[in-house]
């Protein structure tokens, strides 16, 4: 499972990165998110939600000399900043001394479900 994006849907309200940072964080702060919305106020590009997209291989991990691993999939926060620029889609965020990584909130998104439009969906890969 992961989450599809239609950024033609997405209206900036940013309603996901607040849901997420309350369900990881228990308080309202975008920056700790793990979606990021890439407004487009200036033009008129759609607004873009960026996610980290669940890669079979896990391309942060390259650095590391590993391509997969079950355990760091499933954490929020992550320790090592080199993964921020391993990640070739840039779905991985800094906060703090933490990097952020979406784990899907263990199966139930909650980006997904405060989206208001369907920008942002959870279905099989």
């Amino acid at each position: 499972m992961k989450i599809k994006v239609n950024k033609n849907k997405c209206t900036g309200c940013l309603l996901c990165e607040i849901s997420c940072s309350i369900a990881n964080l228990g308080f309202v702060d975008r920056n700790g998110s793990a979606i990021k919305i890439a407004v487009n106020d200036l033009s008129i590009e759609p607004h873009e939600p960026v996610v980290c997209r669940q890669c079979k291989k896990m391309n942060c991990l390259k650095s590391e000399g590993v391509d997969f691993d079950e355990s760091e999939r499933k954490k929020f926060f992550w320790e090592n900043k080199k993964r921020i620029e391993d990640c070739p889609f840039n779905a991985i965020f800094e906060y703090k001394d933490k990097v952020v990584h979406c784990f899907l909130c263990n199966g139930e998104p909650e980006c997904v479900k405060s989206c208001p439009t369907g920008a942002i969906i959870f279905e099989n890969a």
